[in-house]
């Protein structure tokens, strides 16, 4: 018999750097704060890097290799600690970190191509578990909670820690005014087991499905830069947002009025209000935090669900739906228990 699975509890982080729009209008790329929240809806987002850093980066007068030599870039272990500490003051009063038998990350930036990312962040923490990364880009998040949902249904693993760690602000092109503004960094983490915990969210189903046909379509390079067809991916993060909610919902028999929050990837406010005003999802019950943050990639609806733990109650329906290169998309159906 399969096993239920829950999500028991969540971190997440943002660094200390708040971007403004106002400093991108510094850059001179064409981006001056009303352009930028007038397409977007961002008004700023975080970073771990800080101006002075991205305004060099911008001129050419450092790069990535640099940056790593001097000690600027924030490891993904780091950023996934700071997410752990938040989730361990909400987990169980029961539960052991060394319990933890599997460890999942999905990132766009990886700070190493082998070992897997989630090693580091084992080691970080102390942890002595299976650690393997499991990456769909800005759709990770449900895609690691759909391969640890099969892992603790057929009951392999009892207690899997997933983590979203996310740099983008390291491989932007900061003299391309569309995409440099819409990205922050960030992480968020999460503890799935197989037993029910007090304010623990019950994992009611999850989806997943990939196109590969556009997998140009967005894309970070080898030692390159991220690139994407802005026109192609807006449509497609629209499109796929509806479906993924519409097809999750009916699977389990229920309607968007069944919803009690809904979450969509934080690619931009625009974006994301209009797939849910097409859903029929009301301004309250529609959770978000792109226009403060930025778009985080993985760490982005996942870190929602952090910010709003207490916010979500006991019988509430979250409904989670994301997209990401690849192109791949995605939904959860969570339940407060």
């Amino acid at each position: 018999m399969t096993k239920s699975t829950y999500i028991a509890a969540m971190g997440h982080f943002h660094p200390q750097n708040r971007i403004t729009n106002e400093f991108f209008g510094e850059l001179d790329i064409g981006s001056d704060s009303e352009w930028v929240l007038d397409r977007t809806g961002i008004e700023s987002r975080h970073s771990i890097l800080d101006e002075e850093t991205i305004a060099k980066l911008r001129h050419g007068k450092t790069d990535l290799s640099t940056l790593r030599q001097e000690g600027k870039v924030t490891p993904l272990a780091e950023l996934a600690c700071q997410s752990w500490e938040v989730l361990g003051s909400r987990a169980p009063a029961s539960f052991d970190q060394s319990h933890v038998d599997a460890v999942i990350c999905g990132t766009s930036v990886p700070d190493y191509d082998i070992p897997a990312n989630a090693s580091t962040i084992s080691e970080k923490l102390g942890l002595r578990a299976a650690s393997f990364d499991v990456n769909s880009a800005c759709s990770s998040f449900v895609m690691d909670l759909h391969v640890a949902r099969g892992l603790v249904g057929s009951g392999i693993h009892d207690n899997i820690a997933i983590f979203n760690p996310e740099r983008y602000s390291l491989r932007m092109n900061y003299a391309d005014r569309q995409s440099c503004v819409l990205f922050g960094d960030g992480c968020a983490s999460a503890l799935v087991q197989d037993k029910p915990q007090p304010g623990s969210l019950k994992v009611i189903d999850t989806m997943v499905v990939s196109d590969p046909s556009n997998y140009e379509a967005v894309k970070i390079p080898d030692s390159g830069l991220f690139t994407q067809n802005g026109k192609v991916v807006q449509k497609f993060a629209i499109s796929k947002t509806i479906e993924a909610t519409r097809e999750i919902l009916k699977k389990n028999d229920l309607t968007p009025n069944d919803i009690s929050w809904f979450i969509g990837h934080q690619a931009n406010l625009r974006m994301i209000t209009s797939s849910a005003e097409r859903l029929g999802i009301s301004k309250e019950t529609h959770l978000y935090n792109v226009d403060l943050f930025g778009n985080q990639g993985a760490a982005g609806a996942p870190a929602v669900v952090s910010q709003n733990w207490d916010k979500i109650k006991t019988g509430d329906l979250v409904a989670i739906a994301v997209v990401g290169s690849g192109l791949t998309w995605g939904a959860a159906l969570l339940e407060k228990i």
